[in-house]
């Protein structure tokens, strides 16, 4: 029965083996367990068991060669065992002595006995397949051509990325076996930076199929799907995400910004005091338009657009935009007007008070005061002509004395601004810091901008102590302008929901506007994003999403804070921490260095994304940059000399015969170390589309850079490049 059984064994692991050969090259062409556990893994989800090393540890040598030498073994080590069987007992004394005298020696002997016919077939398809290889296929010019792994499956717990194919890393070779350069979670949170000229793929090869991959990763999960902002200036891009979350069943998560659109959105309604409010405006007027010298200009801006804003806060409306920042900066008489009207909603001078009764029988000859009516009783500010009046009149007079509250010490706070630091400077050094708003604020003046950027108020607040908290905090959103536009909900709600929010403002139609609401877009979101450590601690049992930061032609939108504690540099450091996912593309380095002010700032930014694809450049000073952050290598390069004594048969340096006297000559051969650029700046300049050098990082360690061969989004995942290129289509 043993027999039987061990038999049965041999001739199924043969019949197994067989069937893998017979299967041809399309199975077997790259790390066969590899594919096979990831095919397991998508049926059973178990993509990180502790049997994946093992099996790709296998998928490292488990190659056709391998497959079809073993199923050989196989079929000769059972044919073997049946035609010329081992001895049995009593058969041969040689080896009865053996197995009496040493069991282990018998066994060993039996073991080669059995297996020679195996080891023997297994060696000879190894050395026909290694001949074949070595003198026919690669003497040949003809070269096999490799086909493309399956496609990575989704890891469901964490968004990757694939970029592309992977062939020879330095020269632009096809490979045999080519493979996916994939970057994983924790790299994704360091941030991708793609770095290419006019017409490369940036946005084809790169921004669209990235967007793809991420948006579409969990999106039939509500809980961890990704939210993500999408800035761009040239209009399109916005369109393709759309259509990405369509195909992905997402269309409810797409929330679109800009002056055609149906939203709504103060920049201004934030939970942010006034001052970092001020600080935020007054940095980003230093991010587009230069910052100065003299820092007067900045701290005296500063002040005035915190004030005004906490003037706006204490009003009854408890709501301020950017248009009344500017109406309230350029109109002395009008900010003037605003505090007074503060001054009277919080009480600070003393009043007289009537019953309603009393008002309404003297309404005419009272009618030349400043009367509110606050229930049965009227009010208006205390006055000696009025108490005499009044007095004559035979009314008795009650007088409120001011109010201590903590909304009239905040308006106190304003007048003195106002009184004393406000209206004792100079009239024209005023003059010249309004105009430094006045240059920024007044976009938002016009009546499309301010349809968009600044809605007017929600509801307002009942009671005083209402306008010490911005109205926006826990509190629905009010009605809009027109029935036609919604107000956006607080950036860190769409975030925390799941919203894709796309600004579509093209360039072509107001390049100022586009930048200036954009960036001020980015900040107050990466602004959210940043408040996401301190809510992980608080809550660590609770997940928070991914959130991805999308930007096509980035140098429209960088900006850089440098000393200031504000600018990308700054939130782009922290993005591991919030969970944020910032993929930027731009035109060149020097594109970059164009928009940011100081020599090195762009070096500060650029630093904080790890991931770095370079497609094709069109100038040098790029070029350059990205060829020393490939880093060199070290080469041998060979050197020669020559040398000549008297007077030789024969001269090497003139090729002439001599005279045939006594002489000598040397030759020599040395070889001297040098550092040379592992990719040379010109070799940037010669991609083709859709070609890229990648320095990839994994969250853990940077990747060699390599040669990769980049996926557009309009051709098939499973067509590889070379063939793709064969036929035209890139």
């Amino acid at each position: 029965m043993s027999d039987r059984l061990y038999f049965l064994v041999l001739y199924t692991a043969g019949a197994a083996f067989g069937l893998l050969a017979a299967s041809g090259y399309h199975l077997t062409a790259g790390p066969l367990a590899d594919r096979l556990w990831k095919a397991l893994a998508n049926t059973l989800r178990l993509a990180r068991a502790p049997a994946t090393a093992v099996l790709r540890l296998l998928g490292l040598h488990l190659t056709w060669r391998m497959v079809a030498a073993a199923s050989l073994g196989s079929l000769a080590f059972a044919v073997g065992t049946h035609l010329r069987p081992w001895p049995p007992i009593g058969a041969n004394p040689v080896l009865d002595v053996i197995a009496g005298t040493d069991p282990l020696g018998y066994a060993a002997i039996r073991a080669w006995f059995l297996a020679v016919p195996g080891v023997a077939a297994f060696g000879a398809v190894f050395a026909a397949t290694g001949a074949w290889q070595v003198w026919i296929q690669g003497g040949g010019k003809s070269r096999r051509r490799g086909l493309l792994p399956p496609w990575p499956a989704a890891d469901l717990a964490g968004p990757r990325l694939v970029v592309g194919e992977l062939h020879h890393p330095t020269s632009a070779e096809e490979s045999e076996r080519p493979r996916w350069l994939t970057i994983p979670e924790k790299g994704l949170y360091t941030g991708v930076l793609v770095v290419g000229a006019v017409g490369t793929g940036k946005t084809s090869a790169c921004m669209h199929p990235f967007a793809r991959q991420l948006l579409s990763w969990n999106a039939d999960r509500p809980s961890r799907k990704a939210a993500a902002l999408t800035l761009e200036v040239k209009g399109d891009f916005c369109h393709d995400v759309r259509r990405i979350l369509d195909v992905a069943g997402r269309a409810d998560d797409y929330i679109e910004l800009g002056l055609d659109g149906r939203w709504q959105w103060n920049p201004l309604d934030t939970d942010m005091d006034s001052y970092s409010l001020a600080y935020t405006i007054a940095a980003l007027l230093n991010q587009l338009f230069g910052k100065g010298k003299e820092p007067f200009w900045q701290q005296a801006s500063t002040n005035l657009i915190r004030w005004i804003i906490e003037l706006h806060r204490a009003l009854p409306a408890n709501w301020v935009t950017l248009r009344d920042v500017y109406r309230c900066a350029i109109d002395p008489d009008l900010l003037g007007k605003r505090i007074a009207e503060a001054g009277s909603f919080a009480g600070l001078g003393e009043a007289i008070v009537l019953p309603d009764r009393v008002w309404t029988r003297h309404a005419a000859a009272l009618a030349g005061h400043d009367w509110k009516h606050a229930g049965d009783q009227v009010t208006a500010p205390y006055a000696d002509a009025l108490a005499d009046q009044l007095l004559q009149l035979g009314i008795r007079v009650d007088i409120v004395e001011p109010s201590t509250s903590e909304h009239a010490e905040r308006v106190r706070a304003v007048d003195r601004w106002y009184q004393h630091d406000w209206l004792e400077l100079d009239t024209k050094l005023r003059t010249s810091i309004v105009e430094g708003l006045s240059v920024f604020l007044s976009m938002f003046d016009l009546p499309d901008v301010a349809r968009v950027f600044c809605p007017p108020p929600p509801t307002p607040p009942t009671g005083r102590g209402a306008s010490v908290v911005p109205i926006s905090r826990g509190r629905a959103p009010g009605p809009a302008a027109t029935p036609l536009l919604k107000r956006l909900p607080p950036l860190a709600d769409l975030i925390e929901n799941g919203k894709v929010l796309a600004f579509n403002m093209p360039a072509g139609s107001n390049p100022a506007l586009a930048r200036a609401a954009g960036v001020l877009l980015k900040n107050a979101w990466l602004q959210a994003l940043l408040k996401r450590p301190a809510a992980m601690k608080r809550h660590p049992n609770r997940y928070f999403r991914p959130a991805v930061f999308i930007c096509d032609e980035y140098q429209s939108f960088a900006t850089v804070g440098e000393d200031d504690p504000s600018g990308d540099e700054k939130s782009f450091a922290l993005t591991r921490q919030c969970r944020c996912i910032p993929i930027v593309a731009t035109q060149s380095i020097s594109s970059l260095r164009s928009v940011l002010p100081g020599q090195d700032a762009w070096r500060a930014l650029v630093q904080t994304l790890r991931t770095r694809i370079f497609l094709s450049l069109s100038d040098a000073s790029s070029a350059q940059l990205a060829s020393e952050m490939c880093g060199k290598v070290r080469r041998y390069s060979p050197s020669y000399s020559f040398s000549e004594q008297a007077n030789p048969g024969f001269g090497l340096s003139t090729a002439r015969v001599g005279a045939g006297g006594r002489g000598s000559v040397g030759a020599s051969k040395s070889y001297r170390e040098t550092r040379e650029p592992l990719f040379h700046p010109r070799a940037f300049t010669l991609l083709d589309n859709c070609q890229a050098v990648v320095i990839p990082y994994d969250g853990l360690k940077s990747l060699p850079p390599t040669r990769v061969y980049l996926k557009p989004y309009y051709l098939p995942r499973d067509l590889p490049y070379w063939r793709a290129r064969e036929a035209g289509k890139l």
